[in-house]
C-alpha cells in the first residue's frame, strides 16, 4: 500500500471515529455537568463579521492560535503560523517574501488569500502586478490576542483574494480600564550561523475612564546561516525589522466607539536565503553545486520593504443593530535586488539555435525592481440582533489600488557584487516603468433564519464590479532591441455576483454539525508585455466550496474535537503561461473546470490533568488539475498535483506548567510540525529533480515566572537540527536554489510585565 493511501486510511478512520463521536454525543450531553475551572475557555472570534462569536458556535472551519500558544510556539513571523494551523501554508522566499495559499489554492495573479491586520486588508506586491500573491504583508507579531484562519471561500464578506480563505491576525486592543506594560528581551544562536536577538515593548496607557492609548515598538534581528562564498560573507541571511504599532480606543458615548491602528515597520535583508547544494546547467553553461548551507552568486542580494498600515473604525449599537464604519489605509515601499546572471547564458543559448535575434547579451547581471503599493480601502455595514429568527450583515465597500513598479536589468561586478552605475559605455540592459490601477465596488449580505434553537440556515450574496487601468512606460527595451517606444495603456472590466449556502444543526448543546456551499473569486487584469508573444489581459477565476463539518466538546468542555470535509473546484483558473521556455511568464485562463482541492481538516485540543494542554492540528488533501496545462511549461496533465503543495500537514503540542511554591510556576512545552512530501516544484523534469521530502521539526522550552511580573523562558527551536527543505526554485535562468529551515536555535527570553 503506497504512503498515501495508508495517510488517507488514518485519516478516514480518523474522520469514522469523529463521526462515532458525534453520534453518541447526545448521549454524553445528558449527563454532562457544569464546566469545572479546568475546563477549557471558550475561543472567541469575530471572523463573520457579526461581533464576537465563539469558534464552536461558527458553523466553518476555523483554525485559531491564541494568545498563549503564539507565545509558546515563539511565534515571531508569518511563517511561524503556518506552521501550526491545519491547512494554512507558504511558499516561503525569505523574510516578506511569502506566498500564502490555504487548502493547497495557489497560482499566478491576484492572491488567493486574504490577509488582514485587525480589520486592515493587505495586498502583496510580487515582481509584477499580475502577481499579487507574492510578497505577502510580514510585519513582527506581538502582544496579539489570536490568528483567525478562515478555510475555505469567504468571498461573500471578504471579497476578491479569499478564493481559499483568510488570515486575520488581531492584535489587543487599548484598555481603558488598565494600565499595563511588558518589556521583552531575547538572544539566540544559530548552530553555523549569526546571534539573533530582540527588543519589544509595549505600553497601555488610559486617558480617563473612556480613552486608552496601546503603544508598541521592536526592533528584531534574525540571525543568519548560509555563506556567500562568491564574496567571503558568512551567515549573509540576516534581517532586521524596526516598528511599532498604536492602537487608540475612545468611548464617544454608551453606545458608540471610536478605534483605531497604526502599523509601521521596515524590513532590511539581503534577500532570501538561498543556497546552491546541487550542479545546475543553464544554456549548457555548468553550475557548479556549492554547498547546503552555501551561495556563489554574482550578485549580492537585497530586499528592503517599508510598510505602513492604519486605520479608524466608528461603532454604534442602536440596540436591534449595530452599525461599522471603517476606513483602511495600506503603503508599501520595496527595493529588490537579485541576481539575474543566468540569463545571459540562456539567451546566448537560443541565439546559438537562432531562436533570438543575433544581438549583445550581458553575463554577470542583476534584477533591480522598485515598487510603490497604496490601497485605500472604505466599507460600511449593518449586523443586526434582532430577538426573532432573522438576522443579516450587509454592507458596502469601495477599494482602490495602486501600484507602480520599476524593474531594471544591470551589469555587476562579480567581485564587489554590487552593481555597476549605468553609463554611456555601460548602458542598462532593460529598464521600464509601470502604473497599475485596480478599483472595486462590491455590495453584500447574509441573513441567517433560526427555525429553533437547534437548527438554523444561512444565505449570503456578493455583487461586485472591478475596473483596472494600467500604463507601462518602456525606457530601454529588453536587450536594447529596436526603440523603447510609446507609453502602451490597457484597461479591463468585469463583474459578478456570488452566493453562499450554510446550514447548520445543534444535536446537544455540545456537537454543531454544518453543510455549506461557498463560493470565492478573484478579479482579472491585464498584462504588460516584455515581449510580443505574451497575451493582452485575463480574466477573472472563481471556486465552489463543498463542505460538511462537526464541532464536538466532551468531558465538560476538557476535550475539543473538530472536523472539516471539503471539495473545491476551481473554474477559469488563472495560470501562467511561459513564453521563451520560461524566460517570460504572462497570465492566461484555463476555461471552465479546470482544477480540484479535495481533503480533510482535524483541530483538537484537551486539558485531560489540571496544568497539562495538548493539541493537534492537521489536514489531508490533495489539489490537482482536472485538465491538461498545455500553455504552462512542462505542461502538466489533468491529475497532476498542484506545485509547491504537501499532501499533507500537522502539528502537535503540548504544555505543562505547574506551581513551583508562592508565585513561582514553571512550564514546559514541545511543539512539532510535521510537512509531506512535495511532488512537483515545477511541471518540467529537468527542474523538478529535487524536490523538497517529508520533513519534521521540533520545538522545546521550559520556562520560569513569578505570578504576572517577570518570567525567563529558554527555548530550543528545531532541535534534532532537521535540515528541512522549505522551498526550492529553478528554471531556465536560475541555478538550483534551495531554501532550508533555519539550523539549530538555542535561545533565552526575559519578559518583565508591570
Amino acid at each position: 500500500m503506497s504512503a498515501f493511501l495508508k495517510s488517507r486510511t488514518i485519516w478516514a478512520a480518523s474522520a469514522a471515529t469523529a463521526a462515532i463521536l458525534c453520534g453518541a454525543a447526545p448521549a454524553y450531553a445528558q449527563d454532562a455537568s457544569t464546566a469545572d475551572d479546568n475546563a477549557q475557555a471558550p475561543i472567541i472570534v469575530t471572523a463573520s463579521k457579526r461581533g464576537n462569536e465563539t469558534v464552536q458556535n461558527t458553523p466553518s472551519s476555523i483554525g485559531v492560535l491564541t494568545a498563549d500558544q503564539l507565545e509558546s510556539k515563539n511565534v515571531v513571523n508569518f511563517d511561524d503560523i503556518t506552521r501550526n494551523v491545519a491547512g494554512l501554508n507558504v511558499i516561503n522566499e525569505g523574510p516578506g517574501l511569502n506566498t500564502i495559499m490555504i487548502r493547497g489554492l495557489v497560482g499566478a495573479g491576484e492572491s488567493t488569500v486574504g490577509l488582514y491586520y485587525d480589520n486592515l486588508p493587505t495586498s502583496g506586491s510580487g515582481e509584477s502586478a499580475a502577481l499579487t500573491s507574492g510578497r505577502q504583508t510580514d510585519l513582527v507579531v506581538w502582544d496579539a490576542a489570536r490568528v483567525e484562519v478562515l478555510r475555505g471561500p469567504q468571498s461573500t464578506l471578504y471579497g476578491s483574494s479569499a478564493l481559499a480563505g483568510v488570515v486575520r491576525i488581531i492584535s489587543n486592543e487599548a484598555d481603558p480600564t488598565d494600565f499595563a506594560g511588558r518589556m521583552d528581551l531575547s538572544a539566540a544562536t544559530i548552530k553555523e550561523g549569526s546571534p539573533s536577538w530582540s527588543v519589544k515593548g509595549m505600553l497601555n496607557l488610559p486617558i480617563g475612564d473612556k480613552a486608552a492609548v496601546r503603544l508598541v515598538g521592536y526592533q528584531v534581528h534574525t540571525g543568519g546561516f548560509v555563506d556567500d562564498v562568491q564574496h567571503g560573507i558568512k551567515n549573509f541571511n540576516q534581517a532586521d525589522q524596526t516598528g511599532f504599532r498604536l492602537n487608540t480606543k475612545v468611548e464617544l458615548g454608551p453606545d458608540t466607539t471610536l478605534t483605531s491602528q497604526l502599523y509601521v515597520q521596515r524590513l532590511e535583508s539581503a534577500g532570501a536565503g538561498f543556497s546552491q547544494p546541487w550542479a545546475s546547467s543553464i544554456g549548457g553553461v555548468a553550475y557548479p553545486a556549492v554547498g547546503e548551507l552555501q551561495s556563489k552568486l554574482p550578485t549580492k542580494g537585497q530586499f528592503n520593504d517599508t510598510t505602513v498600515l492604519g486605520g479608524l473604525t466608528l461603532e454604534h449599537d442602536f440596540g436591534p443593530a449595530v452599525v461599522t464604519l471603517t476606513q483602511a489605509y495600506q503603503h508599501r515601499k520595496n527595493d529588490a535586488i537579485k541576481d539575474n546572471s543566468g540569463m545571459g547564458d540562456f539567451f546566448r543559448f537560443l541565439q546559438s539555435i537562432d531562436a533570438f535575434p543575433d544581438t549583445a547579451t550581458p553575463t554577470d547581471l542583476a534584477f533591480i525592481q522598485h515598487q510603490k503599493l497604496e490601497l485605500w480601502n472604505t466599507e460600511a455595514r449593518v449586523a443586526t440582533k434582532f430577538d426573532g429568527p432573522f438576522n443579516l450583515v450587509a454592507g458596502v465597500m469601495y477599494q482602490t489600488r495602486d501600484t507602480e513598479i520599476e524593474n531594471i536589468l544591470q551589469d555587476v561586478d562579480r567581485v564587489s557584487g554590487d552593481v555597476i552605475p549605468a553609463s554611456a559605455t555601460n548602458p542598462i540592459w532593460f529598464q521600464r516603468s509601470a502604473r497599475f490601477k485596480l478599483d472595486q465596488f462590491a455590495a453584500f449580505g447574509e441573513a441567517t433564519v433560526k427555525f429553533s434553537d437547534r437548527f438554523s440556515v444561512l444565505g449570503g450574496i456578493r455583487y461586485f464590479t472591478a475596473k483596472r487601468r494600467d500604463v507601462l512606460t518602456p525606457i530601454v527595451p529588453f536587450l536594447r532591441l529596436g526603440t523603447a517606444g510609446t507609453p502602451d495603456t490597457l484597461t479591463s472590466k468585469e463583474n459578478k455576483a456570488i452566493f453562499k449556502f450554510e446550514a447548520d444543526y445543534k444535536p446537544t448543546d455540545n456537537v454543531m454539525l454544518y453543510v455549506s456551499a461557498s463560493q470565492g473569486y478573484r478579479v482579472g487584469g491585464t498584462v504588460l508585455k516584455v515581449v510580443p508573444e505574451l497575451p493582452d489581459a485575463y480574466g477573472p477565476d472563481y471556486t465552489w466550496n463543498f463542505e460538511a463539518g462537526a464541532k464536538t466538546q466532551w468531558f465538560n468542555n476538557h476535550l475539543t474535537a473538530n472536523i472539516a470535509l471539503y471539495h473545491i473546484n476551481w473554474y477559469d483558473t488563472q495560470i501562467s503561461g511561459e513564453f521563451y521556455n520560461g524566460a517570460f511568464e504572462g497570465i492566461l485562463n484555463c476555461e471552465g473546470l479546470c482544477a480540484r482541492s479535495q481533503g480533510i481538516e482535524v483541530d483538537i485540543s484537551a486539558r485531560p490533568v489540571r496544568g497539562l494542554d495538548i493539541g493537534f492540528s492537521g489536514t489531508l488533501f490533495k489539489a490537482k488539475w482536472l485538465k491538461d496545462q498545455q500553455a504552462m511549461n512542462g505542461s502538466p496533465l489533468a491529475g497532476t498535483q498542484f506545485t509547491d503543495t504537501p499532501r499533507h500537514t500537522f502539528s502537535a503540542y503540548a504544555n505543562y506548567h505547574w506551581n513551583l511554591g508562592g508565585d513561582f510556576d514553571m512550564a514546559l512545552a514541545a511543539n512539532v510540525q510535521n510537512s509531506g512530501r512535495i511532488a512537483y516544484s515545477d511541471y518540467r523534469p529537468q527542474y523538478n529533480l529535487h524536490t523538497p521530502g517529508a520533513y519534521t521539526l521540533v520545538d522545546v522550552s521550559a520556562t520560569l515566572s513569578k505570578g504576572d511580573t517577570w518570567s525567563t523562558k529558554l527555548f530550543v527551536d528545531n532541535l534534532f537540527d532537521k535540515r528541512a527543505l522549505f522551498n526550492l526554485t529553478a528554471d531556465s535562468v536560475t541555478p538550483y536554489s534551495a531554501l532550508y529551515a533555519t539550523p539549530r536555535t538555542i535561545g533565552v527570553e526575559f519578559s518583565v510585565k508591570y
